[in-house]
């Protein structure tokens, strides 16, 4: 699992926030309104006498950037991620030099597709290496149906001389369920209710068809995005627990 450990590692902290973000436009005070509506921007940067200002569409005036608006070029794209969705947009630089910006239309780049699904595929190694750690009677909890697909996949699999086991010819709905019953899903945290659970395991297979098929729109909004991001997070944090 180490490598699969290394692949986390880079999603978690690798992939940076500046993969994403664009070069900004100044304006001036005289040509900002007009320039945004021009380009359709939601957000200007204003080269006002006192400094870089900053103007939303919903605000009255210009005002200046908040150091909360403001991420360093390296920072991990998934921990700005929350922030972008709920700000709508994050600044890289300083407060006084702002360079580039990042927006909520920026989280449908290639980076962040790819970093969803890489996270998705990590998410579904690690359960696969918990089921064969920890589960004797992993079988029993999948239904007849879903065992069927899984064996004929092994036997694809072993026709072309590749090595591997029934295990790892599962899919991230049979590892769902698995971890789903004899309430196995507490290990992903104590309070964490099965509906809760299934739910979340749901929404994640649903956006990894969608990116698998590189589907133009996402089936969820940033907020859900984030929250199932986060789920993904959270479970991967966990330790693999000792060999059975």
């Amino acid at each position: 699992m180490k490598e699969v450990q290394s692949l986390f590692d880079f999603f978690q902290h690798h992939l940076p926030l500046k993969s994403i973000a664009e070069e900004i436009k100044v304006f001036t005070l005289e040509n900002y309104k007009d320039e945004m509506l021009r380009l359709r921007f939601q957000t200007a940067i204003i080269q006002a006498p006192e400094g870089l200002m900053k103007f939303d569409s919903e605000d009255e005036q210009p005002g200046s950037i908040a150091p909360d608006e403001v991420f360093p070029a390296e920072m991990p794209l998934f921990q700005a991620f929350p922030q972008i969705v709920r700000m709508r947009r994050v600044f890289i630089g300083t407060t006084n030099s702002v360079s580039h910006v990042a927006t909520r239309s920026d989280l449908d780049k290639l980076p962040v597709r790819l970093g969803l699904f890489g996270l998705v595929s990590v998410l579904e190694s690690v359960m696969r290496e918990m089921v064969r750690i920890s589960i004797d009677d992993w079988e029993e909890s999948l239904s007849e149906e879903r065992l069927e697909a899984a064996r004929k996949l092994y036997q694809l699999k072993t026709a072309r001389a590749e090595e591997i086991d029934l295990i790892q010819c599962l899919q991230l709905a049979d590892l769902g369920s698995i971890f789903s019953k004899e309430q196995r899903f507490r290990r992903f945290g104590k309070s964490l209710s099965r509906k809760a659970y299934d739910d979340k395991i749901r929404r994640i297979g649903k956006l990894r068809d969608s990116l698998a098929h590189s589907q133009e729109i996402l089936p969820f909004d940033w907020e859900e995005i984030a929250d199932v991001t986060a789920f993904i997070r959270h479970m991967l944090k966990h330790p693999l627990p000792d060999s059975k």
